[in-house]
């Protein structure tokens, strides 16, 4: 196994620092800009994907999607609000594996797509939207249910990596990312159980509680592995490896969340409609 790069292991110090401090330090205003800022920078990613070439329209995309996630997060939400919200993003997802098996390879993206560039911004909103929620306004919301989320998503990409590496065999999606095998899929899922498992012996959770994180956490464990295939999909059309080069040794910032996008509204519709 090749070791890994020091520019990626730094990047990724910087990283979980910045991420750490903002998490737990910053206030609910300076969190819903940060969210904005990732918000922006991955639209900007996303329209070099789907056909944007002209740099300015690019910019300006990213902009307003950023601009427009800022506006959803600081707004005052309803529980009946976020409850819908996460409702389609799970409906989104639940289609995607559909589109897989129908459409696996998608033609080549030589212009703007409309409904590329509209669907993308609505992911990208309502991924943030799901992340402020478990973070400030769900039933027991706090950095650390936020954390957990995200230690999901993370916990997928672990496990999958190394038993992938090591034990990598039958292809889970040949024609949309070759390097991903059924392997990879069950080791992370194996490490993220064991972590659920941990957690659900080690607090004394309601009865209700319990439930309730275990199924949020086995459908953001699912739909980590759909966001990432969704990515990469996306980026074969384009006959791009990353989607920037902002993030030294690890590609781009949408390369890092795409795992998010779809798991965090799934985890978060969980705890909306049980709530």
């Amino acid at each position: 196994m090749n070791p890994v790069p020091r520019t990626r292991i730094a990047t990724a110090v910087v990283l979980l620092v910045a991420f750490g401090v903002d998490l737990f330090y910053a206030s609910l205003d300076v969190f819903a800009l940060v969210l904005g800022l990732i918000v922006a920078a991955s639209a900007w990613e996303w329209s070099r994907l789907v056909g944007v070439r002209n740099e300015h329209a690019q910019t300006a995309y990213g902009a307003l999607v950023g601009l427009a996630a800022l506006i959803g997060l600081y707004l005052p939400q309803s529980d009946a609000f976020v409850r819908w919200v996460m409702l389609g993003g799970l409906l989104f997802w639940l289609t995607v594996p559909a589109a897989f098996y129908l459409v696996p390879v998608l033609p080549k993206i030589e212009r703007p797509d409309p409904i590329l560039l509209g669907g993308g911004a609505a992911l990208f909103i309502v991924a943030a939207l799901s992340m402020q929620y478990l973070h400030s306004q769900a039933p027991h919301a706090s950095p650390v249910l936020l954390l957990y989320a995200l230690g999901i998503v993370w916990l997928m990409d672990i496990g999958a990596y190394v038993s992938g590496r090591r034990f990598g065999r039958r292809k889970l999606a040949p024609l949309i990312s070759p390097g991903k095998s059924w392997e990879g899929v069950w080791g992370g899922a194996a490490v993220t159980l064991l972590v659920l498992l941990v957690v659900l012996l080690a607090v004394d959770w309601p009865a209700r509680d319990g439930w309730r994180i275990a199924l949020a956490t086995v459908l953001a464990a699912g739909a980590s592995v759909v966001g990432d295939l969704y990515e990469s999909r996306i980026k074969r059309a384009a006959g791009m490896k990353d989607s920037s080069r902002l993030l030294p040794g690890h590609g781009g910032v949408l390369d890092r969340i795409d795992g998010v996008l779809a798991a965090l509204p799934l985890f978060a519709f969980v705890w909306a409609w049980t709530a």
